[in-house]
C-alpha cells in the first residue's frame, strides 16, 4: 500500500474588525484620561501614563509634574462632563471638558472648568501612553456692574 498524501487547507486569516479595534482604543484612552485626572487631583506621580518624550502644556505654560491640566490643584476633584473621541491607526484623540472642585472647608478656591485635548498612542512595546496633553481654563465671566445711569 502506498501513502497518501493530503493538503492541508491554507488557514483563513482572521481579521479584528475595525470598528472593534477603535472601540478598543477608545476605551483604553478613556482609562487613560480618567487616570491621569485621578492622579492630578490627588498630586500622584503618573509618569507611567505619559510617554517619555510627552508634552504637556496647561493654559500656555509647560507642565512637568502634578497637576498637569490647567486650573486643577492637589485636592479636591475632577468630573469630566463631557468627551469626544477619535481613533485613527494607532493614535487616539480625545478631547474633555472637565470640572474641578476644591476640597470642602479646605477654602481652595472657586469651581474651575476647563478643556482638555490629549494625544494618545500605542508604544513599541505594546502600551498605550499619553503624547502630548494640552489644557485650558475656561476665562472667568465678566464681572457684573451695574448699568450706568443714563446722562441727565
Amino acid at each position: 500500500m502506498g501513502c497518501v498524501s493530503q493538503t492541508q487547507p491554507a488557514p483563513t486569516p482572521y481579521f479584528v474588525p475595525a470598528a472593534f479595534e477603535a472601540f478598543v482604543a477608545d476605551s483604553i484612552a478613556s482609562n487613560l484620561v480618567r487616570q491621569a485626572l485621578a492622579a492630578d487631583a490627588s498630586g500622584a506621580r503618573a509618569d507611567s501614563l505619559y510617554a517619555e518624550q510627552v508634552e504637556i502644556f496647561a493654559d500656555g505654560a509647560v507642565r512637568t509634574e502634578a497637576p498637569r491640566l490647567a486650573g486643577l490643584r492637589l485636592g479636591g476633584s475632577v468630573q469630566v462632563a463631557e468627551s469626544r473621541s477619535g481613533v485613527t491607526g494607532q493614535i487616539v484623540w480625545t478631547t474633555i471638558a472637565y470640572r474641578w472642585w476644591p476640597a470642602s472647608g479646605g477654602g481652595g478656591g472657586a469651581l474651575v472648568e476647563g478643556r482638555a485635548t490629549f494625544i494618545i498612542g500605542r508604544q513599541r512595546d505594546g502600551a498605550w501612553r499619553i503624547l502630548h496633553l494640552h489644557s485650558s481654563t475656561s476665562p472667568a465671566p465678566p464681572p457684573t456692574t451695574a448699568p450706568a445711569s443714563p446722562p441727565d
